[in-house]
């Protein structure tokens, strides 16, 4: 045992972690046996998880720690070693398969297909990417007498409030690309396929054959725009991942990769073989790869960490998966040694069609379960004004929030009224609250900047001053916000949290006295008339 707990002092959280760690065992200590760690990628979930579990093994008590692809069983064992954590491995055919052990690594897969005594069930369970609901571990869950803590980055799953007591908010994508523990994307949107009248799944996203389909008629465009701006941003190819609609359009854009003189190779949910699945992730994580790209079918959305990949490219269209979209997304922002920023090409559209909800996560982060239980369900499409609000219309390159010119090519963005001529396919995102919700023109209060405070003082006063209960006090507020943001969605979650009296400043509840004054006068004068 004391072998195991020597390696406690090489577990050096950031403030931040450590604070989540306080949180969840706060948490504990007040009888809540479900609670989700929320943190974007990078912050060093698995870290933070770690430090529990060492606490667990010094009490001796049983851990589960479930991962969501088979692919990451592996990658956990290594991160567990480099702490010293002893443990086995709940997999089929696995190397390392010890029931005795006190720690087990277990693939999600391998527990939908086994049956397990109560007496070998855990006493605590980690729960890496929770998002990714699963019957069989919600089932081993209300089985076992244990704690259970839910490890993701995007906790928007519909009805995950169901299944959880608390949350724990550890930190922000803005905060983390302040500290430099994320490397910021120049985010391009790039030529894309045509959706209109594409066949759609029970779950409302496109189906992916028929995505697959469409997208392979830009696929000439996917490659030659990859190669137009890894030259122009890195000086050449740079290490890449693609993420695909189909398993068809993924072989068609290796096909057509080799036909200009790049190594790209799929992996897939379809691959016979996940010993050949594990060598392309391993040649493709050396520094020196021979494989310029992995164009990944429905596999290496999340988890997946080779932190020097330089370029993403978004080739899987979603009408719902703001998730999925975030995941991927991911990938290409973690840190490498000499790696300034990630290049994110997309020939999806998500990037215009989530840009608002993208916004207000990295700066926020998750409030609450009850709030992000809704993001994932709502369809979004992309829409020519938040193109034309977020991007340069002229050379491609990212410009600054609120900027209207851009940094590269000196295009200014146009005056009300001027006439404007498109001539790009690139266009680029430049995500950020200051361009995604846009006060009333006349508004000028300082307060504005932060509409998440507004929406409470709405909330706040429609809450002390309603006397017909609290749902119509939320529409009231929902009315108030929507006047004072009429071009901006609120984010979903929003609608449902909680009025926080403690946050409230009173230059917010003044505007909104101002505002519900200001309605009243006009309804009077319009009865006057």
């Amino acid at each position: 045992m004391s072998d195991l707990l020597s390696s406690v002092a090489t577990v050096n959280l950031r403030p931040y972690q450590h604070d989540a760690v306080q949180g969840l065992r706060a948490g504990i200590a007040q009888g809540l046996a479900r609670q989700i760690l929320v943190a974007p990628t990078a912050a060093g979930k698995t870290e933070m998880a770690i430090k529990i579990i060492l606490g667990a093994i010094a009490k001796e008590t049983r851990v589960w720690f479930i991962v969501d692809r088979k692919t990451l069983v592996d990658q956990t064992s290594r991160r567990f070693w480099r702490y010293g954590i002893d443990h086995g491995v709940i997999q089929a055919d696995h190397p390392l398969t010890d029931p005795s052990k006190l720690v087990q690594i277990v693939s999600a897969q391998t527990l939908e297909r086994r049956t397990f005594e109560i007496d070998a069930l855990p006493q605590l369970i980690v729960w890496d990417e929770c998002h990714e609901v699963r019957k069989a571990v919600l089932e081993l869950i209300a089985k076992a007498p244990a704690k259970t803590i839910g490890l993701t980055a995007t906790p928007f799953t519909a009805g995950m409030a169901h299944h959880w007591d608390g949350l724990v908010n550890s930190t922000t994508v803005n905060k983390l690309l302040a500290e430099k523990f994320l490397t910021p994307l120049k985010i391009k949107a790039c030529v894309t396929p045509d959706m209109t009248g594409a066949k759609k799944k029970f779950t409302g996203e496109y189906d992916d054959d028929d995505a697959g389909a469409r997208g392979i008629t830009i696929v000439g465009d996917v490659i030659q725009t990859w190669e137009e701006q890894t030259r122009r941003h890195f000086g050449g190819p740079v290490k890449t991942i693609v993420f695909s609609p189909s398993v068809l359009h993924g072989e068609e854009l290796c096909r057509q990769f080799a036909e200009v003189g790049y190594n790209f190779q799929q992996i897939s949910y379809l691959d016979a073989s996940d010993a050949d699945r594990r060598d392309k992730i391993e040649e493709f994580s050396k520094p020196d790869s021979a494989i310029h790209g992995l164009v990944s079918c429905a596999v290496l959305t999340k988890g997946f960490d080779v932190p020097d990949v330089l370029c993403g490219i978004s080739c899987r269209p979603y009408r719902k998966s703001f998730s999925s979209h975030i995941q991927e997304m991911g990938r290409v922002m973690r840190i490498a040694p000499g790696k300034e920023f990630g290049l994110w090409l997309d020939h999806s559209g998500n990037s215009i069609a989530f840009a608002n909800d993208t916004a207000w996560l990295f700066e926020h982060g998750v409030d609450s379960l009850s709030s992000a239980e809704k993001r994932d369900s709502e369809v979004r499409e992309p829409a020519e004004k938040i193109k034309q609000q977020y991007f340069c219309m002229d050379c491609g390159m990212q410009m600054e929030a609120g900027s209207d010119t851009c940094p590269s090519c000196g295009w200014q963005r146009p005056k009300r009224g001027e006439i404007q001529i498109v001539h790009g396919e690139l266009i680029d995102l430049d995500v950020s609250l200051k361009n995604a919700f846009q006060p009333r023109k006349g508004l000028r209060a300082e307060c504005l900047k932060d509409p998440k405070g507004i929406w409470n003082a709405a909330l706040c006063y429609c809450f002390a001053n309603t006397r017909k209960g609290q749902e119509a006090a939320r529409k009231w507020a929902f009315g108030i916000w929507c006047g004072i943001y009429p071009g901006s969605k609120l984010p979903y979650g929003l609608y449902l949290s909680s009025a926080d009296q403690s946050a409230l400043r009173e230059d917010q509840w003044g505007l909104i006295e101002r505002e519900v004054k200001a309605f009243r006068r006009r309804n009077a004068q319009r009865a006057a008339a």
